[in-house]
């Protein structure tokens, strides 16, 4: 039995000691809907050169990399080690506990890894943050290449309306835009930004930490499958944070049971899958929640073996995306750095 999207999953000692599921991944601020669309002004502080060749984005989206000067950068406590070789989710899992769950954490780290996630990173790598109506500062992990593309291209336009109406106002109170406004105003913060992909089993060790050297990483999946999953639970929101997980029960393919980040995606699949019976017919699509699912799958004192057969299917243009973000890039995801949008 699937775990309902909105469950009560920390209980007493659910979780593992490690706290890499901390309930700080799953605090209930603002949905991410509108998370890029914010204003414009940048914290300043010094600029660090850390010899790290820009790379080339041709085969990926990128905004406009005609704009060169540097935003904001934020060295991050030593807690984000400033490399790409951060600590896989198998790794954070058994830090503080050996005790084993139906999953090993081997065999999770694996089937998260397989699941493309996408981040709105500068030329270097460094990711973007924001900070939302719940005065946090916040980085996301996009479930979808579409949904990561929206939000930068939301974010672009919003930026350069944002200046427009700012050199408006100053032209009717002072009669000119003088090159001093023009320093203070700034330049649009998201034109040199881009999209690159990070794995799910880094994504979901970062997110599930918690508050890190003052900020957090989220998992954000698109508008579309959170209004699937709210209109097949009920609900009225989604908590910020949490991943809706589409699937069908007693469905199977190859004796494992998918769980879908897409609700399309399976019903297209369970029907390709059908061999007798109405090919019409529409299934009974079910919701779960990612984290709650993990959860599970990893509990020392878990007994439901039928969750040893869970896979996650990514969303079908993901490994494609990926593929064409990443190619030519030295370091597509680089900790100890923060590029930072108020």
């Amino acid at each position: 039995m699937m775990i309902s999207l909105f469950s009560s999953y920390f209980a007493t000692a659910l979780l593992l000691s490690s706290s890499l599921l901390s309930a700080n991944a799953f605090s209930t601020p603002t949905a991410p809907r509108g998370l890029m669309a914010r204003g414009l002004s940048m914290q300043k502080s010094s600029d660090i050169d850390n010899g790290v060749q820009n790379v080339d984005t041709k085969e990926c989206y990128n905004s406009d990399d005609k704009t060169r000067r540097q935003i904001l950068i934020n060295t991050a406590a030593a807690v984000l080690a400033a490399s790409s070789s951060s600590p896989s989710l198998a790794e954070e899992i058994t830090k503080d506990n050996n005790k084993s769950g139906v999953v090993s954490t081997g065999k999770l780290a694996s089937l998260l890894k397989s699941t493309p996630t996408f981040s709105i990173v500068d030329a270097r790598g460094v990711p973007y943050f924001v900070v939302g109506e719940d005065a946090k500062l916040t980085s996301y992990f996009f479930l979808s290449y579409t949904e990561a593309k929206r939000i930068l291209d939301v974010a672009i336009s919003s930026s350069d309306q944002a200046i427009k109406e700012t050199k408006k106002e100053i032209k009717q109170k002072k009669g000119t835009v003088t090159k001093e406004d023009e320093v203070e105003i700034g330049i649009n913060p998201w034109k040199q930004a881009r999209i690159t992909s990070v794995p799910l089993d880094l994504a979901v060790s970062l997110c599930s930490k918690g508050k890190l050297a003052g900020a957090y990483f989220r998992l954000a999946p698109a508008e579309s499958d959170i209004e699937d999953a709210l209109q097949i639970d009920g609900s009225d929101d989604l908590p910020e944070g949490k991943v809706p997980l589409f699937y069908v029960e007693d469905f199977t393919i190859a004796d494992q049971e998918p769980l879908y980040f897409q609700k399309e995606q399976l019903i297209t699949d369970w029907k390709r899958e059908q061999k007798s019976g109405d090919k019409t017919a529409e299934p009974v699509v079910k919701v779960s929640e990612l984290f709650a699912t993990i959860t599970e799958m990893v509990r020392p004192d878990g007994k439901d073996e039928e969750l040893k057969s869970i896979v996650f299917v990514a969303p079908l243009e993901s490994e494609k995306r990926a593929k064409q973000c990443l190619k030519g890039e030295k370091e597509p995801f680089r900790l100890g750095e923060r590029n930072i949008v108020l």
